[in-house]
């Protein structure tokens, strides 16, 4: 019995992995842990602090699943997996097995790197760049700062065709989830999940939503504040041991200090459409599915 995964959803990020993760936690036979993104496969060789709190230990790692060896399957979703096929494979061969399940969600690459950026912006402090200009500086600067996290290579992260191609050709039993199905039905989708990890359908809760986008901070000081360690935080903790009141405290602040972001502007959406444009048609001759639709 093993205290390591056998379950991995590698990404794309923003993609609906957060969503996914948390309704295969709702089956008996899975654990899918916590944090969701420990990044193990990657952090080393990446780089220790592009992600926060992501394990570093082969021991801290197999904690995270201690206690849930009798299941039959223990998951993480460390959604940077996909973007780097080379490393995330080698090391899934070297301290799991090849026997592991796949997971891959795709999403149109130019909502994803736009919803990427908003996501990015909304829980980082390092970007402070305009979504144009992170799309021009994204590689020269994850290359040049050394702490910057993977999440900001927005264009790279779309690029999916030789990081899905890279997977399929390593591993048996992988399974790729359109984003654009898992919207429109994800109790189907979850069906499909189901079968391909040969395990009972059950009824999913699908009440809850997960890392819902759409919103930014009206204010860069309230942003500073609510995304960074600092004394009026430690003091909010100290007053509030509850976590249940603090979340209620979160809610009522990010209500009165968010907006509703901005639609892209249709001169980059059709350059990121032009950028995509090639990959797409590979990718979609690889998964043999129509995916023109991202593209119209």
């Amino acid at each position: 019995m093993s205290s390591l995964p056998n379950l991995l959803i590698v990404g794309a990020a923003k993609s609906g992995t957060t969503s996914l993760h948390n309704y295969l936690n709702q089956h008996p036979d899975v654990f899918m842990c916590s944090p969701k993104e420990p990044h193990f496969l990657i952090n080393k060789d990446i780089g220790e602090k592009r992600i926060p709190n992501g394990i570093i230990d082969i021991d801290d790692y197999k904690l995270l699943f201690k206690g849930n060896e009798y299941k039959k399957y223990r998951g993480e979703s460390s959604v940077m997996y996909l973007q780097f096929p080379e490393i995330t494979i080698s090391n899934i061969k070297r301290f799991l097995n090849s026997d592991v399940k796949i997971i891959i969600m795709l999403r149109n690459p130019t909502e994803r790197a736009y919803s990427g950026y908003q996501h990015v912006k909304r829980y980082n402090v390092m970007e402070k760049l305009t979504f144009e200009e992170a799309l021009k500086y994204s590689e020269e600067r994850y290359m040049s700062v050394k702490n910057m996290t993977p999440a900001s290579r927005y264009l790279e992260l779309g690029m999916y065709f030789s990081q899905v191609k890279s997977f399929l050709s390593s591993f048996q039993n992988v399974h790729v989830i359109i984003y654009d199905d898992f919207k429109l039905d994800a109790c189907k989708e979850l069906r499909k999940v189901f079968d391909f990890l040969e395990l009972d359908q059950i009824n999913v809760k699908f009440d809850k939503r997960h890392m819902i986008g759409g919103w930014e901070w009206k204010y860069d000081w309230m942003r500073q504040i609510m995304i960074q360690d600092n004394i009026f935080k430690k003091c909010i903790k100290t007053l509030f041991p509850s976590k249940e009141i603090r979340f209620v405290l979160n809610k009522i602040i990010k209500s009165r200090s968010s907006r509703a972001i901005d639609a892209l502007n249709p001169k980059t959406e059709e350059w990121l459409k032009s950028f995509y444009k090639e990959d797409i048609a590979a990718l979609s001759k690889l998964l043999d599915r129509d995916l023109t639709n991202w593209n119209s």
